[in-house]
């Protein structure tokens, strides 16, 4: 019996909304992205909602969005934005509605998957003195990953994205989800 939710979290880039499509048709569950839904929703991108609103307006969108997903009994497999585990009510409202599933990557490799990404406002930082703007991008991203690493770390599944094909990283995913699955129904 599959899960009635697998939340994925893990900073930008780690393969949330490209993992989630392919894990949600093999558990045979709807796929949903927290980010694609708010984005819809408010007509904004993210990067938008945080440069004009704040990063708050933007979590506070987030937290109502993830409630409102948790009404439905019906299975899925929810892509959360990168910081929204580290929201204590957050990881409280889903820690015991699912299994959460942290996706690592390095953040060398997080930056090659990203440094050409112009919608990633927390992720831009001015380049101090003598510094290159990848040094100040990869400065910036490894002092959020490391603020985030403490909540990402309470996840009841972790699986390393890198270097692995996508069907390696989805067959992963699935094979510790139901491994946690089937323990957890015993």
């Amino acid at each position: 019996m599959p899960p009635r939710t697998v939340f994925l979290i893990g900073f930008s880039g780690s393969g949330k909304s490209t993992i989630g499509p392919p894990l949600a048709r093999k558990l045979k569950a709807e796929f949903f992205d927290t980010d694609a839904m708010i984005e819809k929703q408010t007509g904004r991108t993210i990067s938008d909602l945080i440069m004009q609103k704040g990063e708050t307006f933007f979590r506070t969108l987030e937290h109502k969005t993830i409630r409102r997903l948790l009404r439905s009994e019906s299975s899925k497999v929810v892509a959360l934005g990168g910081g929204a585990f580290v929201r204590r009510g957050v990881r409280e409202l889903i820690d015991t509605k699912g299994i959460v599933v942290y996706l690592s990557c390095p953040v060398r490799e997080l930056y090659r998957r990203l440094r050409l990404a112009s919608d990633r406002p927390l992720l831009e930082g001015r380049p101090r003195v003598g510094e290159t703007d990848k040094q100040a991008k990869l400065r910036r991203m490894s002092t959020l990953l490391n603020q985030r690493n403490s909540s990402y770390s309470k996840a009841h599944v972790r699986v390393s994205t890198a270097n692995k094909s996508l069907t390696d990283c989805v067959q992963e995913v699935y094979r510790k989800v139901r491994e946690l699955n089937a323990r957890s129904s015993r």
